[in-house]
């Protein structure tokens, strides 16, 4: 392998770390209109969308579903979009499990697109850009990137190669 196929490979590979760091802090970032314990609720932050995706459904039987389900626990599922959003955003920032990080971030940037996709001043492709970058790191993981998953990978982490946790590839 040559210098410049090295130098290019660093700079990818930082470049993707880059991405994905910047990706999880965005996932950590959404506490700061939703604070735990009350969420905003009852009348902003998480219960203020809720009830805006119950009023502009993409799809009817969905917004039923939050209608009937989730508003009326909106501080139960709180916690749980707190504990799955800090999760995405950790699994990425650190790279540790990130393909597992990627691949719950897509499904929870897919939910977020059929909420909020015919909300007024909402943009769907911002959630399919979203969509898009976390299917990056649930297809690539961490390869090639400084990651914990890598650390892992090549035995830097606890002594041992271990990637079948972590899948890395």
């Amino acid at each position: 392998m040559n210098s410049k196929t090295n130098r290019m490979d660093k700079f990818v590979g930082w470049t993707l770390t880059g991405i994905r760091v910047a990706l999880g802090i965005f996932w950590l970032l959404q506490l700061e209109w939703k604070p735990p314990p009350t969420f905003g609720c009852p009348d902003g932050g998480f219960c203020f969308w809720l009830d805006q995706e119950i009023r502009y459904p993409l799809i009817p039987l969905y917004a039923d579903f939050l209608r009937v389900v989730v508003r009326p626990n909106a501080i139960l599922v709180g916690w749980l979009t707190t504990l799955v959003e800090v999760s995405i955003g950790l699994s990425l920032v650190f790279g540790m499990l990130t393909r597992l990080g990627g691949l719950i971030g897509m499904l929870w940037s897919i939910n977020l697109l059929i909420g909020l996709a015919v909300v007024p001043n909402e943009q769907p492709y911002y959630y399919m850009l979203m969509i898009l970058l976390n299917l990056l790191f649930f297809v690539i993981g961490a390869s090639g990137q400084f990651s914990v998953d890598q650390a892992r990978h090549w035995g830097l982490w606890w002594g041992r190669a271990d990637s079948s946790i972590s899948g890395v590839g």
